[in-house]
């Protein structure tokens, strides 16, 4: 048997060894070298000037190439502080890992607005990590300006602990803001990752979306089974009201506290196949009028989209990819130009 295995095993590794080779001529994704996130550093970002490649799928779709800035973000260009700069917060809508930065939504504002324009795009985000990104973004640039783009599931999602995000905890009435931290990768991680076998199944193949739901506890879990708290409530009308006031409270205060002006731009639901909305009526529907109220501009986009889609314009890249085209970039930012041009900076 032990003969029989040695030869076995000799084969595999170097069957991987050469698939290893192999990948190296394509353009396998590389993830973008996210460092630790914590109290000291609390949004989500990459390494400075990491080069990176990003595509989907087995044979590679969406590729394309690029490398971060000196903060670790998708941009074209580095950020520095300046309080004429506008601060775009939002999650993969906003990252937009499938097209090339100059094509976002916040690098074509910056060029219709005329002013600095600086995407803080996490993927995964939530509305939980809006807020303290919000607060990140405007201390460090010292910008008064902040733009939120509120996508579907952003409340929901709001009340799941996730490695390196922020979560919202409902317990004796109240609302807290929580962060499950994330430690920097460590060198064995740090080796697998320059691996192009092992990035292919892992983000080409989607394995690592396997394996993290394997690893990690339910989405919905509190980080202390006996404490005297609740997350599973992230479909509670209760928590989610109460989440909307506690979030529409705070952004008040950032503005107060820092003299900033937010404002909200609400994205459609649509499918490009159906033309319709997610739903009948989505929680951030609901976030969105009670912003209004509360006397926050909130910017919608479903008018122009659907205008677009009657047109026979693309906005997305289903069926691989649900995330906006180019074109769907293009716009949101002449919608969203439109409605802050009469905005102090």
């Amino acid at each position: 048997m032990k003969t029989r295995t040695l030869p076995f095993s000799a084969g595999l590794v170097i069957a991987a060894l050469f698939a290893d080779a192999a990948l190296h001529l394509f353009p396998v994704s590389t993830g973008y070298d996210f460092g630790a996130v914590d109290a000291a550093d609390p949004v989500v970002r990459g390494g400075p000037y990491f080069h990176y490649t990003y595509s989907r799928d087995w044979n590679f779709h969406l590729e394309n190439s690029g490398t971060l800035n000196n903060y670790g973000f998708r941009a074209s260009y580095d950020y520095f502080p300046d309080p004429r700069s506008l601060v775009v917060i939002g999650n993969s809508y906003i990252q937009a890992d499938a097209i090339d930065p100059k094509d976002t939504m916040t690098e074509r504002l910056r060029a219709l607005i005329a002013r600095p324009a600086y995407a803080v795009g996490m993927d995964g985000a939530s509305l939980a990590d809006y807020l303290p990104a919000a607060r990140w973004a405007s201390d460090t640039f010292g910008a008064r300006s902040v733009l939120v783009l509120l996508t579907t599931g952003d409340l929901s999602h709001s009340c799941m602990a996730k490695p390196g995000k922020y979560w919202l905890e409902s317990g004796n009435g109240t609302v807290t803001l929580s962060l499950s931290p994330r430690d920097a990768p460590s060198r064995f991680k740090h080796f697998l990752n320059g691996s192009k076998l092992f990035r292919y199944v892992f983000d080409n193949l989607r394995a690592g979306a396997t394996w993290t739901k394997g690893w990690r506890r339910n989405d919905d879990a509190p980080s202390d089974p006996n404490a005297e708290t609740s997350t599973a409530g992230c479909g509670d009308p209760a928590f989610k009201s109460a989440a909307t006031q506690f979030l529409l409270t705070s952004f008040h205060d950032l503005e107060t506290s820092r003299q900033a002006r937010v404002t909200f731009v609400l994205a459609p639901g649509y499918r490009r196949e159906q033309h319709i909305a997610a739903g009948d009526i989505r929680d951030i529907d609901e976030f969105a009028a009670q912003a209004a109220h509360a006397g926050f501009t909130v910017v919608h986009l479903e008018a122009a989209f659907a205008d677009a889609l009657l047109s026979g314009v693309r906005l997305d890249f289903l069926p691989i990819d649900g995330h906006w085209s180019a074109a769907a970039n293009a716009i949101a930012a002449r919608v969203v130009a439109g409605a802050i041009s009469n905005l102090p900076p």
